[in-house]
């Protein structure tokens, strides 16, 4: 099993794809039968899969029970979308950003809804001390409000919005829906809400000391499901002539390779300008697969031998029982192989290294994160983790075969490498607070302290 286990790879907040969903099928009415069991086929997938609900959910017998009463009320026809709003708020209990119900494809079939002639909130948000906060246009084009933080939107207080938006969301905990909701706002609104061709909007800037009331600007029409471009994932810029910084927003990437070659290049720049000190910026960062830290990073930074997890509980599935092992069993232990320091690396780094972290750093993210602080190959800065330093893994996803929504849960759990805190966000080493649509805020902070 210990074999198995190592070899998989983390896999963050639901990337898989799965069957697709349709406009029409959202819109598709559905009768309570149907419903009912698609939700004791969800159930019968926890159960087959998830290790142990209690490791994230507060009140299991709550949830339960929340199931049974929803269950009861499932008496009339409704549409997808209908059913999709009754069930996915109970992913608030759930308190996992590895386990839930949501519409599947939500980009794709957010693009489905523009290209029919819909339109979706026009503005990139960012929460800030629980404020929701514009930063740009939703295409990135520069907004004159950036930096105002919303107060209505068509009539309603931002609260109302928010509410039923963050309960219906997968996430650790209510910053990490948070910071979730932040990026995918335009999709949830339009999923919940229903379409608008115009917004109105109250806000209010960072000081209280303007508001702007009944602002009306049109829905998006712009591209919606655009992939970020490699050189917007990953960058490496030199700061000063000792100070350089690595940016990562996911570890994951079609073409590893090209991931691996840029950087053994970054860190080959670093030797040549004799770097003293290194910035990793992964508050973006939601997850990926663990083989882009270990061999992308920690084969650059190490200094001793180290693990990326120090116990793991893991249930057994069919098709992965190792000899002597029984399919639905849960197995726990130690990880106790350490990966050994690439002593050897031409351009391994010896500097100090900086990990910035924040509400959005979660899955493989938290992982790594894990690691460097345990192992004092860095130091972490920045805010806390919305997610948990215990973090699930081994994502499944299933799709119910009468609504199509997309049901996930993890397979196996893991403390971190020095143990305990499971439930604790990560802390930053040294803790930094900024203004989020000013992110370099951050960096220049840091460097303040030298």
């Amino acid at each position: 099993m210990l074999r198995r286990l190592l070899l998989i790879l983390s896999i963050g907040l639901l990337s898989c794809q799965l069957q697709a969903t349709s406009l029409a099928k959202l819109n598709e009415i559905i009768q309570p039968k149907q419903m009912r069991e698609d939700l004791t086929k969800w159930l019968d997938f926890l159960d087959k899969t998830h290790p142990d609900l209690s490791y994230t959910v507060a009140d299991t017998e709550l949830f339960y029970d929340s199931i049974r009463k929803i269950k009861k009320s499932l008496n009339q026809p409704m549409t997808v979308r209908q059913f999709w709003r009754e069930i996915s708020i109970l992913n608030s209990q759930l308190s996992d950003g590895h386990t839930g119900i949501a519409i599947d494809n939500r980009r794709q079939l957010t693009q489905q809804h523009i290209d029919s002639g819909g339109g979706v909130f026009p503005f990139s948000l960012v929460f800030d001390n629980n404020k929701l906060v514009i930063t740009s246009l939703i295409d990135n084009q520069p907004s004159k409000l950036k930096g105002y933080s919303i107060e209505k939107i068509n009539g309603l207080a931002i609260n109302q919005v928010l509410q039923p938006l963050l309960k219906r969301l997968h996430g650790d905990s209510l910053r990490h829906r948070q910071a979730l909701l932040a990026k995918r706002f335009a999709s949830y609104y339009w999923q919940y809400f229903g379409n608008a061709e115009t917004f109105i909007i109250d806000v209010v800037s960072r000081n209280n000391a303007t508001k702007i009331s009944n602002i009306s600007i049109s829905a998006s029409k712009a591209a919606f499901n655009v992939q970020q471009s490699f050189a917007e994932t990953y960058q490496f810029i030199v700061l000063d002539d000792q100070t350089a910084k690595l940016t990562i927003k996911e570890f994951i990437w079609s073409d590893k390779n090209h991931y691996f070659a840029f950087m053994e290049d970054a860190f080959k720049q670093v030797k040549a300008l004799k770097i003293k000190k290194l910035i990793i910026d992964i508050r973006e960062n939601g997850g990926g697969d663990d083989d882009m830290w270990k061999k992308g990073i920690l084969s650059y930074i190490a200094n001793k031998p180290w693990r990326h997890a120090s116990t793991y509980r893991v249930k057994i599935l069919e098709g992965s029982a190792d000899e002597g092992e029984t399919v639905g069993d849960v197995v726990s232990g130690e990880l106790d192989t350490n990966n050994l320091a690439k002593i050897d690396n031409p351009y391994r780094f010896d500097g100090d290294v900086y990990v910035l972290i924040g509400a959005y750093t979660y899955s493989s993210s938290i992982l790594f994160a894990n690691t460097v602080q345990d192992h004092g190959f860095a130091s972490l800065v920045g805010e806390k983790t919305g997610g948990k330093s215990g973090q699930t893994g081994g994502v499944q996803n299933l799709v119910l075969p009468h609504s199509q929504l997309a049901v996930f849960s993890p397979r196996f759990l893991l403390a971190r490498p020095q143990g305990g805190h499971d439930m604790k966000p990560v802390s930053p080493n040294i803790a930094l607070s900024y203004d989020k649509t000013q992110p370099e805020q951050l960096v220049k902070s840091l460097m303040q302290t030298w």
